[in-house]
């Protein structure tokens, strides 16, 4: 019975914020500005990364500095080449 009505509640107040421009406009822009902030960090994350291990190698870390740097090197590519990827295949298909 409880759940129920929770899950009535929550139909309605979804249903009230997709129908009203305003809600779905703040909706939008809080969105965009938590995946913004998760980009951000994880940019900063992989410049750390590939730093960090090319420190470790020169500090005489090899084996855990190679490992640290070519995880920085992966993660670089993932959130910097993602996006741009995305870009071709819309440019290919036509989104």
């Amino acid at each position: 019975m409880k759940f129920e009505k929770i899950k009535n509640e929550l139909l309605i107040l979804t249903i009230t914020i997709i129908s009203n421009q305003a809600f779905a406009n703040r909706l939008q822009a809080a969105a965009q500005r938590g995946k913004n902030e998760v980009m951000l960090i994880a940019q900063t994350g992989s410049v750390i990364g590939i730093v960090a291990g090319g420190l470790l190698m020169s500090l005489g870390a090899g084996q855990v500095g190679k490992m640290v740097l070519v995880s920085g090197v992966i993660g670089a590519a993932a959130i910097f080449g993602g996006p741009a990827l995305v870009e071709v295949m819309r440019g290919i298909f036509g989104a």
